[in-house]
C-alpha cells in the first residue's frame, strides 16, 4: 500500500555516479550529453559534482552550463562536513567543497560525513559536539550559499554504524528531527554498501522514520541508495521505501560502483507496476527506459548488459508466450502489467527451443514483414526442425533475422527478397566470417564488373564460371541450373550480391 501511494522524491545521481563507473573518462560532451537525459526524465533535483580540492570534469561542465545562462536552481553539489581532522578532531576548515559550491552558485547541498571513521576519536568529538559542527555548516550554508538552500546529510556508513555504534546514529537523527522548524533542513540521506540484508535495512529505516515523526519532523526526506553486491539490491531498496523512505538518491542506470546500485529507472517502473500513479505525474516514466540505455550507452560505450530488468535489451522479450498471456488463448496478449505497453514499444519475441508455432509465425512478421508463408503452418514446421536440429546434434541460434531465415529455409520455406536484405544488412557474424566474406566479395566485384556495369548483380553464366565451375560439371546441367535458381530470390534471370550474402552467412554459420 505504502509503495502504490508513494510520492518518491528523486535526487539524481546520474551526472556523479557513472563516473565512478567509467572505465573511460567523462567528458563536457559525455556530461552534457546525460545532463540532457535527466531534463528528459523530468527529474527537479540532480547531483552537478562531488567538490574536493582537485578540479574534476564536472567543474568544467558547470563553467560550461553557466555560460550558457543554464538555470541551476536544482543542482545539488556534494561536500564534505568536515575536510580536514587533526588529532581525532574534525577542523571547521578548509571548506573546500562548499565553497565550490559557492563559486558555481550551486545552492543546494548534500553534507557527507562518517561515524566510524577510524582517523577521528569519537570520545573526544562525541556526537554533540558533532551536532554543534554540523549546526554550525547549516548556518554557513544558508548565509553564503542562500537563505532557501536544500540541505541534506548522508550517514555514509549508516549500516556499519548501527551494527557496531547504534546509538551515534540515534542521537544524530534525534538532535536534525528536534531542530526548531525554521532551521530544519531538508531531510536525511543513508546509504548501503550491498553487504546489508533487506531485514536489517527494513528496520533500520522504520527506526530512523520513527524517530523522525516521534519528534515532529514528518516532513523531513529520507532518501535511501542502495548499491549492489549479492542481488538483493532492488528488494532492499523497494523494503526501504516500503519501511519509511521517501525517496532514492541514485542514477537513471545501475552504473555505478563495484557492481553499481539500484536506480530510479527500475525503482520507479517497479512503483507503478504496483499501481503508483503519484510518480507518473512528477516524472517523465515513459522515457526512464529510454534514458537508462542511453546513459549505459554514454557511460560505458555499450548498451545495457542483455538480461538486465526493464532497459536490457531481452527485458521486453516474449519468451513463454502462453505464460505471459496467462494461459490465454491469444499469446500477443499479457495478463498483469505490461512494461511494454505502459511504454509504447512492442515487444519482442524470443525464439527459443520454448517457443510455439504462433510466436514463430510472429517473430517472420516481426522481422521480415508480411508474406502469405509466414502462417502458423510454417510456424509449427519451424518448430519441428528444431526438435531435429537438435536431436541430430547441432546447436543452432535462432532469434537472429539470420538464424530466423536459416531455419526457415531448413523447414521448407522459400526464402524471400526482404529475408536477403535483412541479411544483407545485418553485423550478426563473426570477424573471421566477416573476412571471409569481404574476400568472396573482392571476387564478386570482378565478375560483377565484367558485364561493364557494377551494379552488384551477375547473370547465371557469369556467377556460374566465377563460383560454380569447380563444384558443378557443366552449365546447363540440372543441378546447377537448381542451384542457380535457389541462389535467384526474385526469380529474375540475375544473382544479386544481397542473394548470394545470405547464403555466404548460411554457410558461416555452420
Amino acid at each position: 500500500k505504502k509503495l502504490k501511494q508513494l510520492d518518491m522524491f528523486v535526487l539524481d545521481n546520474s551526472l556523479r555516479e557513472t563516473t565512478v563507473a567509467s572505465v573511460y573518462a567523462h567528458t563536457i560532451a559525455s556530461k552534457r550529453a546525460i545532463y540532457n537525459e535527466i531534463k528528459k526524465c523530468g527529474f527537479q533535483y540532480y547531483f552537478v559534482e562531488s567538490f574536493t580540492s582537485d578540479t574534476r570534469i564536472g567543474e568544467l561542465f558547470l563553467e560550461e552550463l553557466i555560460s550558457q545562462k543554464e538555470d541551476l536552481s536544482g543542482a545539488f553539489g556534494f561536500a564534505d562536513l568536515w575536510e580536514k581532522v587533526v588529532d581525532g578532531i574534525p577542523q571547521p576548515e578548509p571548506l573546500v567543497g562548499l565553497e565550490k559550491c559557492k563559486k558555481f552558485g550551486v545552492n543546494h547541498v548534500m553534507l557527507e560525513f562518517d561515524l566510524m571513521y577510524h582517523k577521528i576519536d569519537y570520545n573526544r568529538f562525541n556526537m554533540e559536539k558533532l551536532c554543534k559542527f554540523m549546526e554550525d555548516m547549516f548556518k554557513w550554508i544558508r548565509a553564503n550559499l542562500s537563505p532557501e538552500s536544500l540541505i541534506l546529510v548522508n550517514f555514509r556508513d549508516f549500516s556499519s554504524t548501527l551494527e557496531n555504534e547504534p546509538a551515534r546514529v540515534w542521537e544524530v537523527v534525534r538532535f536534525l528531527a528536534t531542530l526548531p522548524p525554521q532551521e530544519r533542513i531538508l531531510g536525511i540521506a543513508y546509504e548501503d554498501l550491498g553487504k546489508s540484508v533487506m531485514d536489517q535495512m527494513e528496520v533500520w529505516t522504520k527506526a530512523v522514520r520513527k524517530e523522525m515523526d516521534r519528534c515532529g519532523w514528518e516532513a523531513g526526506q529520507l532518501l535511501v541508495h542502495v548499491h549492489e553486491q549479492w542481488g538483493l539490491g532492488n528488494a532492499t531498496n523497494l523494503e526501504c521505501l516500503a519501511s519509511g523512505a521517501t525517496g532514492i538518491w541514485a542514477g537513471v542506470c545501475s552504473e555505478g560502483a563495484a557492481l553499481g546500485h539500484v536506480d530510479s529507472c527500475t525503482t520507479l517502473l517497479n512503483l507503478i507496476r504496483l499501481g503508483n500513479t503519484a510518480v507518473q505525474k512528477r516524472y517523465n516514466c515513459k522515457y526512464l527506459r529510454e534514458a537508462a540505455i542511453n546513459v549505459t550507452k554514454i557511460t560505458t560505450g555499450e548498451l545495457p548488459f542483455k538480461r538486465t530488468p526493464i532497459y536490457g535489451d531481452r527485458a521486453l522479450d516474449m519468451v513463454f508466450g502462453f505464460i505471459h498471456s496467462a494461459m490465454k488463448d491469444d499469446p500477443t496478449t499479457y495478463d498483469g502489467f505490461d512494461i511494454a505497453k505502459f511504454l509504447g514499444v512492442e515487444r519482442t519475441v524470443r525464439v527459443t527451443t520454448m517457443a510455439n508455432g504462433d510466436m514463430l509465425c510472429m517473430k517472420l512478421h516481426e522481422v521480415f514483414g508480411v508474406d502469405d508463408q509466414f502462417n502458423e503452418e510454417m510456424g509449427n514446421a519451424m518448430k519441428q526442425q528444431i526438435l531435429v536440429n537438435a536431436t541430430e546434434g547441432r546447436r543452432e541460434e535462432y532469434d537472429s533475422a539470420a538464424g530466423l531465415a536459416i531455419l526457415f529455409d531448413q523447414a521448407g520455406g522459400q526464402l524471400t527478397p526482404a529475408m536477403a536484405n535483412a541479411i544483407n544488412e545485418s553485423t550478426e557474424n563473426q570477424p573471421r566470417i566477416e573476412a571471409l566474406i569481404a574476400e568472396v566479395k573482392v571476387e564478386w566485384d570482378k565478375w560483377d564488373a565484367a558485364d561493364g556495369s557494377a551494379d552488384d548483380k551477375i547473370p547465371f553464366d557469369n556467377f556460374y564460371n566465377g563460383f560454380m565451375t569447380p563444384y558443378f560439371g557443366c552449365y546447363r546441367c540440372e543441378d546447377t541450373q537448381q542451384g542457380l535458381k535457389a541462389l535467384d530470390m526474385d526469380d529474375d534471370g540475375w544473382i544479386d550480391w544481397f542473394e548470394f550474402k545470405f547464403y555466404l552467412v548460411w554457410a558461416g554459420r555452420q
